[in-house]
């Protein structure tokens, strides 16, 4: 029996250390490489366009804002070339397709695209949205990632390169407000249908999911303003049922349980993103924090049954005024 034991011990020490070399293989050569990235005016696709540069690789960073353009132009080298993009813009996308495809050598296509340019959207509860809100989120979220990765591909199928999309854990759990989770849900159905269909095309498609990260997109004051704006356009009865003090109550639970988890790593996230695009191996999917792989993956793994009481208990969110009269 300790034999059998010992042997079950050796074989799985075996398949790890070979699976992490495996995954430890990169790609030779990077100078002859050429990626587009979205969403670099801050962020993790700030910071991957500097990993990526610093690398040798030439990046063309998609910026929304010149002040985004002008700072990355000075942190970066000659390599570098920032463009002006609003996904949300189709004439924005195709100028910075036209302008990618004048600037590749003869021949050349695009290693990688990454789709890293998001919005938080409204925070509020799904009675206080509008459909409007919803709009507005998946405009960037996944629209936009549609958009950009349908204008682009004939560039990537040409170097049989790789598409990375950053989604989220709320597109694996939800857990957050709803317009952000309808966009990562979408995202993460998009991602994996492209995979399945590009599978035979010489192109592979990679999703990066990360937890709780200290980014630009998690704005507290943000948060609080988007609610407080919902709440004022509500009707009468709605406004009654959920009472005057229940915003203050939820900003109260929300800031600390996220001050609780928000991570400061965001290299972590660069660090996966440089993986899916430079390893011999990538991986389909990237769960990416301590948060994420902890918690997350085991609650949605969970029956729902049992989930919702854990997220319940986790966010611990107000009874509302009008439910506690009952």
């Amino acid at each position: 029996m300790l034999s059998l034991l010992s042997l079950c011990v050796l074989l799985s020490a075996l398949f790890l250390v070979g699976r992490w070399f495996i995954r430890s293989l990169k790609l030779g050569e990077l100078s002859g490489r050429y990626v587009f990235i979205t969403g670099c005016d801050t962020g993790f696709g700030n910071l991957l366009a500097k990993r990526l540069d610093s690398l040798g690789m030439n990046v063309f960073a998609g910026c929304l804002t010149s002040k985004g353009q002008h700072n990355l132009d000075k942190a970066t080298s000659e390599r570098l070339v920032t463009l002006v993009l609003d996904v949300t813009n189709e004439n924005s996308i195709m100028k910075a397709y036209d302008e990618v495809r004048k600037r590749l050598p003869k021949g050349k296509g695009l290693w990688g695209v990454v789709n890293n340019a998001g919005i938080a959207g409204n925070a509020s509860h799904v009675e206080w949205q509008t459909v409007d809100n919803y709009r507005k989120c998946n405009d960037v979220n996944l629209f936009g990632m549609i958009n950009v990765t349908t204008v682009f591909l004939p560039l990537v199928r040409k170097a049989k390169g790789r598409i990375v999309n950053i989604t989220s854990v709320a597109g694996r759990l939800a857990a957050l407000a709803a317009p952000y989770v309808v966009s990562k849900y979408g995202a993460e159905g998009f991602s994996d249908c492209l995979r399945y269909q590009l599978y035979n095309c010489g192109v592979s498609v990679h999703i990066i999911e990360p937890g709780f990260f200290n980014t630009n997109i998690v704005n507290l004051d943000s948060f609080e303003r988007n609610m407080k704006m919902s709440f004022d356009e509500m009707d009468t009865e709605r406004k009654e049922f959920y009472g005057e003090n229940y915003i203050s109550e939820v900003m109260n639970t929300s800031s600390k349980n996220i001050q609780q988890v928000l991570s400061p790593d965001l290299y972590k996230v660069v660090d996966a993103l440089t993986h899916a695009l430079i390893a011999v191996y990538p991986r389909a999917r990237y769960v990416v924090g301590l948060d994420a792989n902890i918690v997350f993956r085991f609650i949605w793994n969970l029956p729902e049954w049992i989930g919702d009481r854990v997220v319940a208990a986790i966010f611990k969110l107000p009874i509302p005024k009008g439910y506690q009269k009952q």
